[in-house]
């Protein structure tokens, strides 16, 4: 069962940039634009999270 969607840092090993679940894919696409505006090399992911 999807939960909502996890903002994650895309390496080798993936790793949540907080422990926020957002409701929907665009709140997270939302945040990981606001975060990349700051950080312009940074690589991040929005994530599905399952229960």
């Amino acid at each position: 069962m999807l939960i909502g969607f996890a903002l994650i840092i895309a390496s080798g090993l993936p790793l949540p940039v907080s422990e926020r679940i957002y409701p929907d894919k665009a709140a997270c696409e939302s945040i990981k634009e606001r975060i990349l505006q700051r950080r312009p090399m940074a690589q991040l992911e929005c994530s599905p999270v399952y229960r």
